[in-house]
């Protein structure tokens, strides 16, 4: 005990000598209370604010270290570092004891910082809970608890409800001053959201290791709210169904909801079932389990899409139909028909004036496969003949053509082998009102040619 009252000595010397407080102690809790024969703990938080590593030494001064279990005696910190050392105390003896912990620096000229402990040791179990009752209100429970003390102090209260799996569901915790002698205490704990069935309500000290428990039941009742909302948008609508469960018991809820059988419905939550009625289809959708206090939404879309692109498709078709109309009304037509009448072939070419408008330099062109030949015989005008290798190509120079005219061209052609004949298309050119040159064209002519041998011979 000398030597370390010489320690101490030698330590507060240095400390005048050397006020420099490179070094920083503290401790938390800076009070520890405990019972007799129950750890008690704290932590010495330590800090070196200077540009080196130091080297430190421990010590804690006070009685009865025999309970003391330090978790280190020699420290070495980075510059700037900061160390927490763990420490317990086991004490046998009730009463109140002032621990000394000091510090000592050995690379900074010994520099030293201190820190009080003050240990209150209480006598083992001088704290009781002596009844525990509780009585349930609508959504709450109102809690009395009768707590005896040996003496005055300060305790932590805690209350905990758990369900019947043991899940505590509810807590609370309260730092109550005890007279000495009985103490009357009374709570109130909120049942809200919480499901019907059967709990237990536990209330201890756990300092003082006493506890009492209680059971009681929560009569189920039934409230499920419904909201519908609906948002409009340039294309549709969205249907948000809201189910809440705002009563106690887990819920199996069904949801119906009629639609237009016409209208179009993508649907974000599918529908269990559906049936038509009518010129309308009812849906349902099953939620099964809903838990207290939770909300599921149903939603669907009805979508308008649809209807925009179908009715922008029949004005687009009506649009094409007209213009196609007057595209026809003010351009003319050229047609070619095959006709066979025994072993002749007849090619006739109709051409249709416009309705509205004349056409000038008309010139209408045909042209003959080499595996044919033109006879010398045409109804209406005669044409042009070229002879090719490629083909027998007709000319006829129509010159003007007026409104609303027909003109009919006809030409007889003799195959000369078996086979069918693609005969190209005709093709009609003009010029308009404004000199711009213009062609259209008919459809190709398909000929099954047959030869006849007499005339061949």
């Amino acid at each position: 005990m000398k030597s370390i009252l010489l320690l101490a000595c030698v330590f507060s010397l240095m400390i005048f000598i050397n006020p420099a407080r490179a070094l920083e102690v503290s401790i938390t809790p800076p009070q520890t209370e405990t019972t007799v024969n129950q750890q008690g703990w704290y932590t010495i938080q330590i800090y070196n604010d200077q540009p080196f590593t130091d080297d430190l030494i421990i010590t804690v001064i006070g009685p009865h270290l025999e309970w003391l279990n330090l978790g280190g005696y020699y420290v070495t910190l980075e510059p700037y570092g900061r160390r927490d050392i763990k420490s317990y105390f086991f004490p046998t003896l009730e009463g109140t004891y002032q621990y000394e912990i000091l510090v000592y620096s050995r690379n900074n000229n010994g520099n030293m910082a201190t820190q009080t402990l003050s240990l209150k040791v209480l006598s083992e179990k001088d704290m009781k809970i002596l009844e525990l009752t509780g009585k349930k209100t609508g959504s709450e429970l109102k809690v009395s608890l009768i707590v005896s003390s040996t003496e005055m102090r300060n305790a932590k209260i805690m209350f905990d409800i758990a369900d019947s799996k043991g899940n505590v569901v509810k807590s609370l915790e309260l730092l109550k001053e005890f007279q000495s002698g009985t103490n009357d205490i009374e709570e109130t704990m909120s049942l809200d959201k919480l499901a019907a069935g059967n709990y237990k309500l536990s209330a201890y000290i756990q300092q003082y290791d006493t506890e009492k428990d209680i059971t009681f039941s929560i009569i189920p009742f039934h409230s499920v709210i419904t909201k519908r909302e609906i948002v409009s948008t340039p294309f549709g609508q969205q249907v948000i169904i809201t189910v809440t469960n705002e009563g106690n018991a887990v819920e199996d809820y069904s949801i119906k909801d009629t639609i237009q059988a016409n209208q179009y419905v993508d649907f974000v939550n599918i529908p269990t079932t559906a049936s038509i009625e009518g010129g309308d289809v009812n849906y349902n959708w099953k939620i099964e389990g809903l838990a207290v206090g939770k909300s599921v939404s149903i939603v669907y879309n009805v979508n308008r899409l649809p209807f925009v692109i179908g009715s922008f498709v029949m004005i687009f078709c009506v649009v094409a139909l007209l213009g196609m109309g007057v595209v026809k009304v003010r351009m003319p037509n050229i047609r070619k028909k095959h006709v066979k009448k025994r072993n002749e072939h007849l090619i006739v070419l109709e051409i249709r004036g416009p309705m509205t408008s004349s056409l000038r330099n008309v010139i209408v062109r045909d042209m003959i496969s080499p595996l044919g030949r033109v006879l010398p015989e045409f109804g209406g005008p005669k044409p042009v003949v070229r002879q090719s290798e490629s083909g027998t190509e007709l000319i006829w120079n129509l010159g003007d053509i007026k409104p609303r005219s027909e003109i009919y061209l006809s030409y007889k052609i003799q195959p000369l082998v078996e086979a069918q004949l693609k005969m190209p298309r005709a093709s009609l050119s003009y010029r308009t009102g404004e000199d711009t040159k213009m062609k259209v064209f008919s459809k190709q002519v398909i000929l099954e040619a047959t030869v006849s041998h007499t005339s061949s011979i």
